[in-house]
């Protein structure tokens, strides 16, 4: 659990501690009443913010104390560097289908990866996520070096098959070139 979080638990306990004592305290009824409804108020506000954090997988820091089968759904495709940092991250929330490439002219995609250190080995239009059934898929579209899922469960890379489509689980790498996308 993040610090954040640490911190929302805190006020959401104090604000029950401070309840619990404006009720047995000798203050007047109206006071009492009033101390009572500000400590729930923080409570509420605590949990209801706890459980918005969970619903936007805000509430882990580390990506391996979260399985992605918590909410049961992908929503952002992060192209990493070597160390395993995020250099840039891309939506998929309300998405349901991608290419991935390099823009070049008139040819557009979703996913650019033409200011990568490896575009050299990305063609214009590489690959493509789709999204059907509840789940993401990418495929293959003809490119001359294909691209690769290293699965998180195993840690295996797999090459894909040109029309094949892959599905894809939360934690795994798309390889595209020596470029990497991690499903999240």
């Amino acid at each position: 659990m993040g610090q954040k979080n640490i911190f929302t638990v805190l006020i959401g306990v104090l604000g029950i501690i401070f309840a619990i004592t404006a009720a047995y305290s000798d203050m007047s009824l109206l006071l009492k009443f009033m101390l009572g409804l500000v400590g729930s108020c923080v409570f509420l506000w605590a949990a209801l913010t706890l459980y918005f954090a969970y619903r936007r997988r805000d509430a882990y820091d580390d990506e391996d104390d979260f399985s992605g089968k918590y909410l049961g759904r992908i929503t952002r495709l992060e192209l990493l560097s070597e160390e395993n940092t995020v250099i840039r991250a891309f939506d998929l929330y309300n998405k349901t289908g991608l290419v991935i490439g390099k823009d070049y002219g008139e040819n557009q995609v979703d996913i650019n990866l033409a200011d990568t250190d490896y575009s050299t080995l990305i063609d214009v239009h590489t690959a493509v996520l789709n999204y059907a059934k509840g789940d993401w898929y990418v495929e293959d579209l003809n490119s001359k070096n294909g691209i690769a899922v290293q699965k998180k469960k195993d840690g295996r890379k797999y090459r894909i098959s040109s029309g094949e489509p892959c599905k894809l689980e939360y934690g795994d790498i798309v390889l595209i070139g020596m470029s990497r996308l991690r499903i999240c």
